[in-house]
């Protein structure tokens, strides 16, 4: 199953990366896309903009017809490389959490 990531602009070397293992990466102002992770940079957890919506567009298949609730893993690149951010993403876990 392919992953779409949506990337705050700025990462692109994260998002090149990203791509290279197989990802699809999106800018996060997309409208109405399904994303599987949301990779920013400093911006504290409250000032990060979040819709839910009824009706998305599928990257893979581009039906607009589902209506499905769906969960984002949110990934601070802060100081981190294209490899941590991979890593996080694949395992959907940061390592040191606590």
């Amino acid at each position: 199953m392919t992953r779409v990531i949506a990337l705050e602009d700025g990462l692109e070397d994260i998002g090149e990366y990203l791509r290279s293992r197989g990802y699809i990466t999106v800018s996060w102002r997309e409208p109405n896309m399904v994303v599987d992770a949301v990779v920013y940079t400093g911006r504290k957890l409250e000032d990060i903009y979040t819709t839910t919506y009824n009706r998305v567009i599928d990257p893979l298949s581009g039906d607009t017809n589902e209506e499905f609730p769906y969960g984002v893993l949110l990934v601070n690149a802060q100081d981190r490389t294209p490899e941590e951010v991979y890593e996080i993403i694949k395992n959907r876990v940061y390592e040191h959490f606590i």
